[in-house]
């Protein structure tokens, strides 16, 4: 009888592995829309997220009309803590956009992530959580079919940047010298980086730091957040929770994520030419790496 069960189910279950392997993930998702204005709305959807058990871990306005929050959980600082480099999605990015006298709320999608960044635990969990928290409208932001196996092996081109091909800034004698140097460094004034948020691993030696590009002068444009929007973010539903940017310290090694990675698998649509081609960054990704690398030579 027990033989006859496992047969039964078999068949299910496989039909059941190939529907998840076929599924589409969109890397952004429309919560909601509302006719409240930005302040009111962040103060809302802060107080919502709080109820649904996520922490803010930082909140800054990359663009004049909007404002985004990272927020953390338990639940998301768990999964990270069984991942080689969880931190990276450690953080949950929230935005808020007002235009048209409306405001939208969206955040990342926790599955893309996942899948993405290669987190070791099914982050569904915290999909369902902020979409409860939320809403859940509409998933966007491409065309394409990315499923769990793309993202896992994505790069945009041949020679092309994988997940793994990270920039490592600098390395220190242990973990604390490390996170205390990058907290320094990005308390600085003066220069186009900032910390937005920090984010510690539990059980590990990992700590996450968001950081915000702002173009101090002319020079900096390329690392500008407004300018590389501007670029990328040109149609539909705000993609603005692309940043901030993120830079892990791991054990006593401090990485990032290579732009020509992190850029492309959030607007995996945008063609390498015309005028919001990938070409039209093609500076931002050596000005970024050198901006970190700077970055960690603060005295």
């Amino acid at each position: 009888m027990k033989s006859r069960f496992i047969t039964f189910l078999l068949p299910g279950l496989l039909l059941c592995a190939t529907a998840l392997a076929d599924t589409s993930y969109q890397p952004f998702i429309l919560a909601s829309i509302n006719e409240t204005g930005l302040e009111e709305q962040a103060a809302s959807t802060t107080d919502a997220l709080t109820a649904a058990g996520f922490s803010v871990a930082g909140q800054y306005s990359p663009l004049d009309n909007t404002i985004v929050m990272v927020v953390t959980s338990q639940d998301l600082q768990e999964i990270a803590a069984k991942s080689e480099k969880g931190g990276y999605g450690a953080g949950q990015r929230v935005s808020i956009t007002e235009r048209n006298g409306k405001t939208e709320v969206a955040f990342i999608n926790p599955l893309y992530i996942q899948f993405a960044y290669h987190m070791e635990a099914d982050m569904q969990g915290v999909h369902d959580q902020l979409s409860e928290a939320l809403g859940n409208m509409e998933a966007y932001g491409t065309k394409k079919e990315m499923t769990a196996k793309k993202l896992g092996k994505y790069h945009y081109k041949p020679m092309m940047p994988y997940y793994d091909d990270v920039w490592t800034l600098r390395s220190y004698d242990n973990h604390e010298a490390a996170v205390a140097a990058v907290e320094k460094a990005l308390a600085a004034e003066g220069d186009a980086l900032s910390q937005v948020y920090r984010i510690e691993i539990p059980g590990k030696d990992q700590v996450v730091f968001g950081v915000g590009m702002k173009g101090a002068s002319e020079d900096d444009e390329d690392i500008d957040e407004a300018y590389q929007l501007s670029i990328v973010d040109f149609e539909g539903y705000s993609k603005v929770a692309y940043f901030p940017y993120e830079i892990l310290v791991n054990g006593s090694d401090v990485e990032s994520l290579k732009m020509k990675f992190r850029m492309a698998v959030h607007f995996p649509d945008l063609p390498m030419t015309g005028k919001h081609g990938f070409m039209k960054l093609r500076s931002s990704p050596g000005a970024t790496k050198d901006a970190f690398e700077e970055l960690m030579e603060t005295p």
